[in-house]
């Protein structure tokens, strides 16, 4: 009777043991499956995520090109006005070297006279020459148009290497700034599209290189510089000011005396899309783009403003040499990269 019990409750133990193995059998297979969904799912996410980055470098590219042709013919009228005595110096310049032609070719006569009478002729008609040619204002002109062709060349050169700088995209990875030359270069890049409707005072304190992207970084300072010029109802000011938060970050002030704005406005300033601007005349990308750009620096740019006194943007970036390259968005990626490995080792 004992024997056929046992039988029994080995008969109902194998039973069960079998039933366990078949639903962990089951939940293994299901966990596989979903393992290999979340793969697939990983892979889409990363690719969605490339495609994602891939289209913002574009949107901050064609922002930054759009920027560049709001002011292409101030900055085209910019290289012409140097351009323009440049031509006319080099003009001048060619009216002089005619003028010394002769003189030279008056004092071969009188070196190559055969007599003394002849000799005292080609003196007296060198004389009167040198005296109607007026040879001593030409030598001081030249020097002083030379001069001025130069300042006019590297007038047009500083700004071609300023919309060369503006315009290049920048490289994967960050690089050594200096802030304040950063500034200035954008500066006269937009003088000519600012000059008649605010004057810009810059007080510079001596800033320590920074990590970052150039062309980025000087996308931002124009469209504040930009913006702030569009703020004014007539002519105002401008003040850039820049300090060392120390062992911190640098801090770097736009403060305009221009018309403000409402609380309502300062919160949808960097959403994507949002204008106050006519359709038309703005895409309402500048302050968002910025507000990415200052992010991916890890930094961060905050906005003050009062109806009718004037607006303050302030933006901070950090003094951080080991400062990583890697967005936001890489950094997830590499996350799930991460847990994809650590799943597979387990």
């Amino acid at each position: 009777m004992d024997v056929e019990l046992l039988e029994r409750t080995l008969k109902r133990e194998k039973a069960r043991r079998l039933k366990a193995e078949q639903l962990l059998e089951d939940k293994s297979r299901e966990l596989f499956h979903s393992y290999q969904t979340l793969q697939e799912s990983h892979g889409q996410l990363a690719s969605a995520l490339d495609e994602v980055k891939s289209q913002q470098r574009q949107l901050v590219q064609s922002e930054k090109l759009a920027s560049l042709g709001t002011m292409s013919a101030g900055v085209a009228h910019e290289i012409n006005n140097p351009l323009a005595f440049v031509f006319s110096n080099v003009n001048s310049l060619a009216h002089s070297v005619e003028e010394f032609r002769r003189y030279h070719d008056e004092v071969g006569k009188v070196l190559n006279a055969d007599s003394a009478d002849a000799r005292e002729k080609t003196l007296g008609e060198l004389a009167s020459y040198v005296k109607d040619a007026d040879l001593d204002f030409l030598f001081s002109d030249c020097t002083d148009l030379i001069d001025e062709t130069r300042d006019g060349i590297e007038r047009v050169k500083s700004i071609v290497a300023g919309l060369k700088a503006f315009a290049r995209t920048d490289s994967g990875s960050m690089e050594t700034v200096d802030v304040v030359e950063c500034l200035r270069t954008t500066l006269k890049l937009a003088h000519s599209q600012i000059k008649y409707k605010m004057e810009v005072s810059e007080q510079y304190e001596e800033l320590p290189l920074i990590k970052g992207y150039p062309g980025k970084l000087s996308q931002v300072f124009l469209n504040l510089i930009v913006n702030a010029s569009q703020a004014m109802d007539s002519t105002g000011q401008l003040v850039i000011s820049s300090s060392v938060l120390p062992d911190t970050a640098v801090k770097l002030s736009f403060q305009d005396n221009g018309t403000g704005m409402s609380q309502e406005t300062m919160d949808s300033i960097f959403n994507p899309f949002f204008t106050t601007k006519p359709v038309g005349e703005g895409t309402g990308l500048g302050l968002s783009i910025s507000h990415g750009i200052i992010e991916e620096h890890n930094g961060s740019i905050e906005v003050t403003s009062e109806p009718g006194n004037g607006t303050c943007f302030t933006i901070t970036l950090p003094l951080n040499d080991a400062m990583s390259s890697a967005s936001n968005d890489e950094q997830v990626v590499d996350a799930l990269q991460v847990d994809s490995q650590q799943g597979q080792a387990s």
